[in-house]
């Protein structure tokens, strides 16, 4: 594990912040806005510490108003999108009236609107209606640009409460950067996910199983040239012996670690399906297939730990299979390479502890998303994924939320051993 120091020197050269991190970034403070720095980064292992890189200098900037402001700005805004969610109330203006902030992000709220009520109506046709959404702001950091716009970068943690189960509210958490215009009278003009718009990409092909995670050209035969069957949907509830030539998976193991591991730092942009395999492997047992072979088939499944030579900083890194991490891959790598039940969202009565989730986001092709199937409950599957981490989503919040979108629950059972 690598240990970077980071130190911010005056144009004196005198020390005025040091911070430690095991991550790739950290927060400095005590600077003074319009007087340039240089930063100073070393990396340390049980090896010893490399040479200090310094930056350019740069020169801290002050938001046009109170940081304070802003933050206040975004949990306002997060409180009034809830609002029409819960049905609290019915449009944007009602939504902002009497907040103190509201000018700051009612353009991006009424931009918004129809796809809120439109989502709200969708989930209460299906007898889903939420009457409680909390979201709390932690590790907000105001972050001033030379343009002269500001972003906050935050976690968002959220709590979403149904009707029907008011006692165990869905889990949410997720950094997002919120961004706001520039000038006296700023408006928040977009939001996105922290984590991906910051993903620093492999300059090889290998950035394509970081940052993809929709549909890609499989690579193999055409899926008609493979093994493979799908089992009835009412195979959910017959018995094991139907697979007696196929591996088990350890679904309450899947379960557990995915239940474990829901709000772990994501370690791609896109990291559903990571999340995914290292439940099905970790916590399932599931073992892999064509180990550090081509990367690019969907005939394997992998994934493996290196670690860095000393001369290059000590560490370890991974790479692993583009199956691993991309859901239309692994998608295909479990249609051609094991033997499957799978069923629909209507028929999620069928579903198990342990089940993997595929989703298809607006009836395009190929397949979006993964999570882990981690409750049931009187017929309701309850997801947890990566991306914007969740913990025991219900599916039909899932699929609702979107209009044209479906998912796959599908019980894996390996062929390869």
């Amino acid at each position: 594990m690598l240990t970077y120091e980071v130190t911010a020197v005056d144009p004196a050269g005198v020390v005025v912040a040091k911070r430690s991190s095991s991550g790739r970034d950290v927060a400095i403070t005590g600077l003074t806005n319009g007087t340039p720095c240089t930063f100073r980064v070393s990396a340390s292992n049980p090896y010893g510490r490399s040479d200090a890189v310094t930056s350019e200098a740069v020169k801290p900037l002050s938001a046009p108003l109170n940081g304070e402001t802003y933050t206040q700005a975004v949990s306002e805004y997060l409180q009034a999108g809830a609002s029409l969610t819960t049905g609290a109330h019915n449009s944007a203006g009602a939504a902002v009236n009497g907040r103190p902030n509201a000018g700051m992000y009612s353009w991006l709220l009424k931009a918004e609107e129809s796809w809120l009520i439109d989502t709200r109506d969708a989930l209460k046709a299906d007898d889903l209606t939420y009457t409680s959404i909390t979201s709390d702001l932690s590790d907000a950091l105001v972050l001033p640009s030379a343009d002269g716009s500001v972003s906050v970068r935050a976690t968002v943690s959220e709590q979403r409460t149904l009707a029907d189960e008011p006692s165990d509210p869905e889990t949410s958490e997720v950094t997002v950067l919120y961004t706001f215009s520039g000038g006296g009278a700023p408006v928040l003009r977009n939001r996105m996910n922290a984590e991906q718009y910051e993903q620093q990409l492999a300059k090889d092909d290998d950035a394509f199983g970081t940052v993809t995670f929709g549909t890609v050209e499989n690579d193999g035969p055409d899926a008609a040239d493979t093994r493979t069957f799908t089992i009835a949907p009412s195979a959910f509830l017959a018995s094991e012996t139907q697979y007696g030539p196929y591996a088990n998976i350890n679904a309450s193991g899947t379960a557990t670690w995915a239940k474990n591991h829901w709000n772990d730092r994501a370690e791609y942009s896109q990291d559903c399906t990571n999340f995914v395999s290292k439940a099905l492997y970790h916590g399932g047992g599931m073992r892999m297939k064509g180990v550090n072979k081509d990367k690019k088939s969907v005939d394997n499944w992998w994934r493996l730990k290196h670690a860095a030579p000393p001369h290059s900083g000590g560490g370890f890194y991974y790479t692993n299979s583009q199956t691993w991490t991309v859901a239309d891959k692994m998608r295909q790598f479990v249609s051609r390479n094991a033997t499957f039940a799978v069923n629909t969202e209507t028929k999620q009565k069928e579903a198990k502890v342990g089940d993997v989730v595929f989703f298809n986001w607006g009836g395009k092709g190929g397949w979006d998303h993964a999570g882990v199937v981690t409750k049931m409950k009187n017929g309701k599957a309850y997801v947890s994924a990566h991306n914007n981490n969740r913990l025991n989503q219900r599916l039909d919040v899932y699929v609702n939320s979107q209009r044209g979108t479906w998912a796959d629950i599908v019980r894996i059972k390996p062929g390869w051993y």
